[in-house]
């Protein structure tokens, strides 16, 4: 398993790379991700797979990403995913999932904000900046705050404060709730 020092020097600040490394922040995202055993889960901005190595068991995960120089270290670390080196935005619309994980840069994060409502998936749970805006979803979706994060939450330390969100696709007829 890498660790904190490997991840470090793995991390490039400036395409905001930081990794998720917090027990109690992971655990909170895969309870808000509810992945249950039958369920393909698609991760994208997979880093250097801190998320990824440890998701509940499921029937696939797929991780995406950009960084082709993080690509053996995904695949050392989350041996049993497929690893695709490639564009999340691009991938998100092609690839079958129930659930998506995103850890993305915040820019990207608000361009794939943009596309959730045609996407085909169960349940969504992203790390998204504060600013990033999903009152436009809640149509759509059912929309909470699972938690924020921070600093030590990330190796290398995050400068700023992030949040998990998760979206979960309502049914018809559903009553919305806050």
């Amino acid at each position: 398993m890498v660790n904190n020092d490997e991840l470090s020097v793995l991390a490039d600040p400036m395409f905001e790379q930081y990794f998720l490394v917090s027990p109690e922040k992971l655990t909170l995202l895969y309870e808000a991700a509810g992945i249950r055993p039958d369920d393909a889960v698609l991760e994208v901005g997979a880093g250097a797979g801190t998320v990824a190595r440890n998701m509940p068991p499921c029937k696939s995960l797929t991780v995406v990403e950009l960084d082709p120089r993080l690509i053996e270290t995904l695949r050392r670390e989350v041996p049993h995913a497929t690893v695709i080196q490639g564009d999340a935005l691009r991938l998100v619309r092609e690839l079958p999932y129930d659930v998506l994980i995103g850890n993305l840069p915040n820019v990207v994060t608000e361009e794939l904000v943009d596309v959730l409502p045609e996407l085909p998936f169960r349940t969504a749970v992203l790390a998204a900046g504060q600013r990033t805006d999903f009152d436009r979803l809640r149509g759509t979706f059912d929309v909470n705050e699972v938690t924020t994060i921070s600093g030590s939450d990330f190796t290398p330390p995050q400068p700023s404060v992030s949040r998990i969100v998760r979206l979960g696709r309502r049914v018809a007829g559903q009553r919305h709730t806050a």
